[in-house]
This record gives C-alpha cells, sequence and structure tokens, in this order.
C-alpha cells in the first residue's frame, strides 16, 4: 500500500512540475517569442544576406564604436562564441574591421562604409519587419514591453 501512495504521490508531482513549468515558465515563453520575432525579422531581411543579429550587431558597432571584441559581446548580450559566428562573415564581406591592437591588447571593432552600404541597403526591409511587430502587438503592448524588458539587467538579476 505505501509503494501505491507513493507512485501517486510522484504522478502528482509529475504534473504539477510540468505544469508549473510549461506553462509558467518566463525563459520558456521569452525564447518561443524570440524565435518567432527573430525568424520574422530574418525572412525580411534575407534579400539583404543579414542576419537581425548580424543587423544589430552592425548597428552596435557603428554607434558606439566599441574598443574591443569582449565590449561588443557585452553590448549585445552575447557570448564570444556567438558573436564571433557572427562576426566573422561581416568581417569577410567587408562590413565591419577590426583595428590594429592598442592599449591591454585590444582592438577596436568599426563599421567600414561597405558596411554603412548595407545598412542602409537593409533599413527598408528592417522597418517594414519592425512595423509588423508594431501592428501585432498594439501600442499599449508594445510599450508595456519595452518598459518590462528594460528592468531585466545583469544588476536587477544578480543583485
Amino acid at each position: 500500500m505505501l509503494h501505491i501512495h507513493i507512485v501517486m504521490t510522484t504522478l502528482t508531482t509529475k504534473d504539477e512540475i510540468l505544469f508549473e513549468v510549461t506553462g509558467h515558465c518566463v525563459a520558456g515563453r521569452v525564447l518561443r517569442a524570440a524565435r518567432l520575432i527573430t525568424r520574422h525579422y530574418d525572412d525580411a531581411l534575407r534579400p539583404t544576406g543579414l542576419t537581425i543579429t548580424q543587423f544589430g550587431l552592425l548597428h552596435v558597432i557603428g554607434r558606439y564604436e566599441p574598443e574591443s571584441i569582449s565590449r561588443v559581446a557585452e553590448l549585445m548580450n552575447l557570448d564570444r562564441t556567438s558573436l564571433s559566428r557572427n562576426l566573422k562573415p561581416l568581417e569577410k564581406a567587408g562590413f565591419v574591421h577590426r583595428g590594429n591592437e592598442g592599449s591591454q591588447r585590444k582592438r577596436r571593432v568599426l563599421l567600414t562604409t561597405l558596411g554603412l552600404k548595407k545598412l542602409e541597403e537593409a533599413r527598408p526591409y528592417w522597418k517594414a519587419a519592425q512595423a509588423r511587430m508594431e501592428d501585432v502587438l498594439g501600442e499599449p503592448h508594445l510599450e508595456n514591453l519595452t518598459l518590462a524588458l528594460r528592468e531585466v539587467r545583469p544588476d536587477a538579476l544578480n543583485p
């Protein structure tokens, strides 16, 4: 009899665990949405040969002119492996350039003229994808999402 009781408790616990995670996990919800949104932007940018990650990377490099690859990774919240995977084709295409080694062996990452032209080419595709996302979300949801995402910072998660 004791054995049956343990099995029933295990089944109840299993159901509770599975529902709790699949039904409430913030990471799971965000990841599912992120995959759909990423696919939407990637599809829109496909004629330019860029992914949304590469498009964002070009923008960050152009805007901030980071002093190192580590700084680019920090600005993009990317691990160095993912960053390298996305940066290599951009370097090969001539869209970004790593400068000469400077202080502390850092190499500045710069957007080239060709990279800026690629951003100009991609901009209308991005704008169309962005407008569609804004239509889907609507103003109040978009504003709430933006405010909520601003709260997700390393200092907030690791007090």
